[in-house]
């Protein structure tokens, strides 16, 4: 029973370091990539650059080993889930015990229900992550093959280029053009790297998700699944079993058909009573969608269970009427999440172009990097419930000799443009 910003600020700082993870792995490709003696359309620059394979992994697995998330920071994300989930569902039920409708618990402290929903959404959750370094080691691999082939592909297209200025007898031109094929092959396949980054996931219709993406979802799901699965630990506790979903419009199908229903934990079917005795069905849980990823209660659902008990209102004991404003904050928020995407792959980029020497992309993309900025600066002026988080906004290898550098870049090309005539 919490809500999708809980969820999301639950799962940031987990899936904050992911990112840092990637742009660490992306910035020692690039280290290797700019290492060449050889011209890099030849075919020996690209043996040179396979034959660092083995070096790249070696160090891209203890980067991983340093910066991939420790077990405790799952358990506690977790622990405070479930924490959250119980402080509005344990007052109602302890308010219930009083007045001797339902039968006295443990304390959470020490209720074993509880500790063992913890531990089995803990061991799902450790398992996701080491799944996830195991993926990110190997796609990085096969990003550097990748990049290491197409910078050598983007060369030659170059080389060809000149080849026919030659035939043409614009011998200047060709030279000129010669000069600067390896900066433009290096910047269009260090720009189109940095678009793709390095996957996390590749599902089974082979889309490949980012870290932010696929560990982000993940443990928003995760934080759901041990706030629900809490929440039922203390209801077995007090020998509850029936459960009710929330209603909202728009939901997807499955959750569609579960939502506002009772259902019985004990998959029992039959008849219970509302506030005012009237008789209202319930279902066996088992014919709910809940544990399949699109399905109740499942990824990116913002439905919410809480304890049924006959003749009992629902609203006086466990009151939600936050939820619908929180939604619409929520809703504003992932346009300003997106703003912060999309800053820190500039900031990447910029990072990376430096990393390669390649100061003229950098300048370039460092103007594209402001301009973005900008436009979050409005967003936030615009909708003054929202924070701006720098945090969010940061790039692990984006100094700030690099973040002056870019604003200078930026100023540099305010300037010139000032300048131009206008047509």
């Amino acid at each position: 029973m919490i809500t999708r910003l809980e969820k999301q600020d639950l799962a940031e700082q987990i899936t904050m370091a992911y990112e840092d993870l990637e742009s660490l792995l992306m910035r020692n490709i690039i280290r290797h990539i700019k290492a060449y003696d050889q011209p890099i359309d030849s075919d020996d620059w690209l043996l040179e650059m396979m034959g660092q394979l083995g070096r790249l992994n070696q160090e891209n697995l203890k980067l991983i080993a340093r910066n991939s998330v420790q077990p405790k920071a799952i358990e506690r994300m977790l622990r405070s889930a479930a924490d959250l989930a119980l402080s509005r569902v344990e007052p109602g039920l302890d308010e219930l015990e009083r007045e001797g409708i339902i039968k006295k618990a443990v304390p959470a402290k020490r209720s074993k229900h509880l500790e063992n929903a913890i531990q089995t959404v803990f061991a799902q959750a450790q398992d996701t992550m080491n799944l996830c370094n195991t993926n990110m080691l190997y796609m990085a691999q096969e990003s550097y093959k990748e990049l290491a082939r197409n910078v050598v592909q983007k060369a030659k297209e170059i080389e060809q280029k000149q080849e026919f200025l030659d035939t043409l007898g614009r011998h200047a031109v060709a030279e000129a053009a010669g000069a600067e094929s390896r900066q433009q092959a290096l910047e269009s396949a260090i720009r189109e790297f940095n678009e793709k980054g390095i996957p996390a996931f590749v599902d089974k219709k082979g889309r490949k998700w980012s870290p932010e993406a696929y560990v982000g979802m993940t443990l928003r799901a995760t934080a759901g699944s041990v706030s629900t699965e809490a929440m039922m630990a203390r209801m077995n506790d007090r020998g509850l079993s029936l459960i009710q979903i929330s209603t909202h419009p728009g939901a997807r199908p499955k959750c569609a058909k579960d939502q506002g229903k009772i259902f019985d934990r004990n998959n029992g079917r039959g008849y219970t009573t509302d506030t005012n005795g009237k008789k209202i069905p319930f279902y066996p849980w088992r014919e709910s969608s809940y544990g399949e990823p699109d399905g109740i209660l499942g990824i990116n659902c913002g439905h919410h269970g809480v304890p049924f008990i006959p003749g009992i209102s629902r609203e006086r004991y466990f009151p939600t009427e936050d939820f619908k404003e929180n939604d619409k904050l929520y809703r504003q928020m992932q346009t300003q999440r997106s703003f912060e995407r999309e800053i820190r792959k500039h900031k990447r980029e910029c990072m990376l172009l430096d990393e390669a020497g390649q100061e003229e992309a950098f300048q370039r993309a460092a103007v594209k990097l402001k301009a973005k900025e900008k436009q979050l600066d409005h967003y936030m002026e615009t909708h003054p419930k929202l924070i701006r988080r720098r945090d969010r906004e940061k790039v692990i290898g984006y100094s700030r000799g690099t973040s002056a550098r870019a604003i200078a870049a930026n100023k540099k090309h305010e300037k010139d443009s000032e300048k131009e005539p206008t047509p």
